[in-house]
């Protein structure tokens, strides 16, 4: 928001004072509690892009205890009109009456949505000049005084937007002054708030086993407490524990021998149902090696390495829990097999019996493929607010040529309504089990030799649906990040990046590869935030915003996360603490990574853990 904006905003809503706790009489008794002191700033933005489905998505409950919740109310009730929601609409202009808004704020605000509905009436009818004129007006009418010329164009881009019609034009001209995509990029900005940063003590580092993308989880938020696990040598694998209240930190350390000459061999936490630590770690492609801690809540005290079922558990390698949820269990889905002959499969956790079964059919499989095998590889599992299960994955095949590129092609995607048993495409048809590379859905063809990069990450947006990052060839042959979302109905794909140097991934084993994996997390705005590090950061980790619900890259819309080069490391992220909180804690060190593995390293750097939070405006 600009300062030209945000003045107007306090001086048309009377914005009074912000504090971290409202007092408010609650049963004729006063008391102190804690809101959202970005709320209305977030809710008033929302309001002026005319993003009404972000906005209604507010209710009475997170409003109430609100200091400006009258200001609140009128904005949910100017949403609900614009959405159809007419019974809604009038209980909130009521609420806001009571809460103390005055009939002229009121007043403004629906003569707003009158002209916003009658401009998305001739953007409808084809008249794009009218439809610009009354959208013009809306803002006027709310905003009397602001920023009209470039609030005006964020309401244009919007509601053209949500309407499914193309742009009105980039340099269409409002009252004759024309507003420049730079002005637009400014006001759907962002900035990183650092919160806290710790750290954990020093760590092996000489490859990126510590630092790899697809730990899952490599930290986990539960109850209030957070973990994580990092290898400190050959012989020492250390537990770390904090309470989020106090920030205090317990650690544990288990011995034993690991190698860690092969970055595969990562370690992944989970948490059943009982509140039980569990911990898989030290495997590509051999034996199962599984912990679960003896006491929940507790990392101090751990059983002897255990067998989960015995049943293919002699090649696992990826090892990813999938948190209890929804009346699911805590679900382990890993790979049996080899890179190019392989199938995922599911295992589920009882509490009460305290074993673990099978799922008898692998989800995904490559194993029995003719002529080729095939491997499936997939980016992080995410969780829907309806309990369900979200895969996205790529196929591997045999290398390509002399140079043994690899083979990495096509993206597909499937969803489960029950925890892992049943599956189903992107359009709601069912799969029968196994999927594989003949009755995969294909939601994006990547052609072979294309340097698709396996194992990258999804998130999920308000809506369920899908948003898939990662890296590969663009018609240049340079490899640049990319985004993949579902609306509903279709698929969207962009270029998120302009990288300029070529590099192929070819060989055995891991990589020293210019960029990391991106990773990707979606606010409760539906705004999405992709964290990557490489050549086109100086080593330094970096978020870049899309901003939702049109998600248009802008190249300058980047900030960084973490000022030091941390190597050739990548995102590790706690997934469960920015559901419950948006907060982003990451686990940074620097890390080395020879190509194709190389030999031994003994250098040792500091693991940190940071805690972020991205501010809108």
């Amino acid at each position: 928001m600009t300062e030209k904006s945000t003045s107007t905003f306090e001086a048309t809503l009377a914005k009074s004072d912000i504090r971290s706790a409202a007092m408010i009489e609650i049963q004729s008794e006063k008391r102190f509690v804690p809101y959202d002191e970005y709320l209305l700033e977030r809710a008033y933005t929302q309001w002026q892009f005319g993003d009404w489905r972000s906005l209604a998505q507010l209710d009475r409950n997170t409003a109430q205890n609100h200091p400006d919740r009258a200001k609140l109310a009128v904005l949910m009730a100017a949403a609900r009109l614009q959405l159809g929601q007419l019974v809604q609409a009038r209980q909130f202009i009521w609420l806001a009456r009571e809460w103390g808004a005055s009939k002229k704020l009121i007043c403004q605000i629906l003569v707003s949505g009158v002209h916003n509905s009658l401009g998305r009436a001739a953007a409808i009818a084809g008249n794009s000049k009218c439809a610009i004129g009354h959208f013009e007006s809306a803002i006027t009418a709310g905003t009397p005084g602001g920023d009209r010329l470039l609030l005006t164009k964020a309401r244009v881009s919007q509601q053209f937007h949500d309407l499914g019609l193309p742009a009105a034009g980039s340099d269409y001209e409002l009252s004759g002054a024309p507003v420049s995509q730079k002005s637009l990029r400014r006001i759907r900005g962002f900035s990183v708030n650092r919160l806290a940063d710790f750290k954990l003590g020093d760590g092996w580092a000489g490859n990126t086993v510590n630092t790899v993308i697809f730990r899952h989880h490599g930290i986990l938020t539960h109850q209030g407490k957070q973990f994580t696990a990092f290898y400190v040598d050959t012989n020492t694998l250390r537990l770390v524990q904090r309470d989020l209240e106090t920030d205090s930190f317990e650690t544990c350390d288990i011995g034993g021998t690991y190698n860690l000459s092969d970055a595969h061999n990562t370690i992944s936490l989970g948490v059943d149902r009982a509140n039980h630590l569990h911990m898989c770690y030290d495997h590509h492609a051999t034996q199962l090696r599984y912990r679960r801690s003896i006491r929940p809540n507790d990392i101090l005290s751990w059983s002897d390495e255990l067998p989960m079922t015995g049943m293919a558990e002699d090649k696992v390698t990826y090892p990813s829990f999938i948190q209890p949820h929804h009346g699911f269990p805590l679900t382990l889905l890993y790979r049996d097999g080899g890179h190019n002959r392989g199938n995922a499969r599911l295992k589920f956790y009882d509490e009460l019996l305290k074993n673990w079964t099978d799922v008898s059919l692998p989800i995904l499989s490559g194993s029995e493929s003719k002529p080729w095998t095939s491997n499936a590889y997939w980016n992080h599992p995410a969780i829907g607010s309806d309990g369900s299960l979200h895969l996205s994955f790529v196929w591997r095949t045999h290398t390509l040529g002399k140079e043994e590129r690899i083979n990495n092609i096509n993206i597909g995607y499937a969803c489960s309504p029950d925890g892992g048993l049943n599956w189903f495409t992107s359009r709601g048809r069912s799969y029968q089990l196994p999927i594989t590379q003949v009755n995969a859905e294909t939601v994006h063809p990547v052609s072979p030799g294309s340097n698709l990069m396996n194992q990258c990450s999804m998130a999920l947006d308000g809506r369920n649906n899908a948003h898939i990052v990662f890296y590969a060839d663009d018609a240049n042959g340079i490899p640049q990040y990319q985004h993949l979302r579902f609306d509903g109905h279709r698929w969207h794909h962009q270029i998120i990046s302009r990288r300029t140097q070529a590099f192929v991934l070819q060989g055995a084993g891991t990589l020293k590869i210019p960029i990391s994996r991106p990773e990707i997390v979606i606010d409760r705005q539906d705004n999405a935030y992709v964290i990557t590090r490489g050549d086109h950061s100086q080593g330094r980790m970096v978020a870049t915003f899309l901003a939702g619900p049109s998600y248009e890259w802008f190249p300058e819309n980047v900030e960084v996360l973490w000022d030091e080069d941390v190597g050739l490391s990548e995102p590790i992220i706690d997934r469960m603490r920015w559901e419950q909180d948006n907060v982003l804690s990451l686990l940074l060190q620097y890390n080395e990574q020879p190509d194709h593995e190389g030999g031994p390293q003994t250098s040792d750097r500091p693991v940190m853990l940071v805690d972020i939070q991205f501010v809108t405006a």
